[in-house]
């Protein structure tokens, strides 16, 4: 075996696994991803972008190891699913910048965080260190 045809099946591997993975996840995080009695994952902002992250992702890699499949064991000729490569593309190109996106904003500002008493020193509180 050579080595282009080594890493592809490394990599091909990798996919496979990931996809399985990411899935486990997905499923393991319904059912018992529950949080705490007061607040179960669906009803917290973090829980509930921790879900779409990880179905983001499952949704993705789940469609590339279906089509690596397919087209490995001969179930579909590559160049007969036109319709599927469109779909992998939609999925990656819609769902993975929309999560991505929405993990940036939590970054950048974290639900519950109050940025009027932040920005303005409000309540007693220093802004930067320099007391108001």
């Amino acid at each position: 075996m050579n080595g282009a045809a080594f890493l592809t099946n490394l990599g091909n591997i990798g996919l496979i696994i990931s996809a399985a993975l990411t899935t486990g996840a997905v499923a393991a995080y319904a059912v018992r991803g529950r949080g705490s009695s007061r607040m179960p994952w669906w009803r917290s902002p973090f829980g509930l972008h921790l879900m779409c992250f990880m179905s983001a992702f499952a949704i993705t890699l789940d469609l590339d190891g279906i089509y690596l499949a397919a087209t490995h064991f001969g179930w579909v000729a590559p160049s007969a699913s036109d319709w599927f490569a469109w779909l992998r593309t939609v999925s990656f190109a819609v769902l993975v910048p929309a999560v991505l996106t929405w993990r940036l904003w939590i970054i950048l500002r974290p639900p519950g965080r109050k940025t009027t008493e932040r920005s303005t020193g409000s309540a007693g509180a220093s802004v930067m260190g320099v007391p108001q």
